[in-house]
């Protein structure tokens, strides 16, 4: 047992290595699956600690190549969109889960998580709607393998129909569930979409705000944890603002960019090892099919408004 162990560990540091260095998130992320499925690694157990601080580090570097008067243009040209976007969904998933019977609170948890951000839209709104862990579960496994669909298809698609990089980091910003994924596809795609997604990206978060005040209202609960604003969005808009002051010269930028894709690419294989075949298995048919329906109407409706912009 002891052997194994090490062995499965030393398979572990050189996947997460090769992963960082290959600078390919949907590797990283199919990589990371793949060894936790076969059985090959046993993922420690703060794996969801350290991919939560590698993405949040990324986000934050990323800020200091990313000057904030672009954020700024950024915010103004798309954030009509993104808002709008944001209220379908949500609309869109009331409905949906009622057409498809599914579960109540964790039809809630997937209409946010597809909503605004994924699992961390699902962690946050957990306490809030009381939600127990399977539904917790069920919701973040359905989420996980969405996005791995997302960072391999998004930029395939993107590429046949000759999208500009802001134009698809736009759409991957408003479409894919988890800020990790929106990064990983738009870091394939290219270093501008990168930078346009994970700015809208924020704005997109910031949407939690608004929920975590309503939700208690609607569902007639005090067991919110009250207003929180993720310490990693703030520090990314200072990030921001440093970068405009400085004017830091390419190479510096290069250097910013570099680190934060590395740090993806990290994140991306943590959450990978975390899929299980125990995982995919315990799925709800219902759910699923209410999780995709939800995704391909946002998917699609945000990909022709952003067509029919260029």
């Amino acid at each position: 047992m002891l052997m194994r162990n090490r062995i499965s560990t030393v398979i572990l540091v050189v996947a997460g290595i090769a992963s960082v260095v290959w600078q390919q998130g949907a590797i990283a992320l199919f990589l990371g699956a793949g060894l936790a499925i076969s059985g090959l690694i046993q993922p420690p157990s703060i794996a969801s600690q350290w991919s939560k601080m590698a993405l949040q580090t990324g986000v934050v570097i990323l800020g200091l190549s990313l000057p904030f008067s672009e954020i700024i243009r950024l915010t103004n040209d798309n954030g009509l969109i993104v808002c709008s976007m944001v209220l379908l969904t949500l609309i869109s998933g009331v409905c949906l889960q009622k057409l498809f019977a599914a579960d109540l609170t964790t039809g809630r948890l997937l209409t946010t998580g597809t909503a605004v951000c994924g699992g961390t839209a699902v962690a946050t709104m957990a306490p809030v709607l009381q939600a127990s862990a399977t539904q917790v579960a069920q919701a973040l496994t359905i989420i996980f393998v969405l996005n791995g669909i997302a960072i391999i298809g998004f930029p395939l698609i993107g590429e046949s129909l000759g999208m500009s990089q802001e134009a698809f980091g736009m759409w991957a910003a408003i479409a894919i569930h988890d800020t990790s994924s929106v990064v990983g596809a738009a870091s394939i795609y290219g270093d501008e979409a990168l930078a346009t997604a994970t700015t809208l990206k924020i704005l997109r978060i910031l949407w939690l705000i608004p929920l975590i005040l309503l939700a208690p209202t609607q569902l007639k609960t005090t067991d919110s944890k009250g207003l929180q604003v993720a310490p990693f969005v703030i520090l990314f808009i200072i990030a921001s603002i440093i970068a405009g002051l400085m004017q830091f010269d390419t190479t510096i930028v290069g250097y910013f960019t570099l680190s934060s894709k590395s740090l993806f690419c990290a994140a991306l294989f943590l959450i990978g090892t975390q899929i299980t075949w125990e995982s995919l298995k315990s799925l709800s048919g219902r759910l699923v099919s209410m999780a995709v329906a939800l995704w391909s109407l946002l998917s699609v409706s945000s990909l022709f408004w952003i067509l029919s912009l260029s």
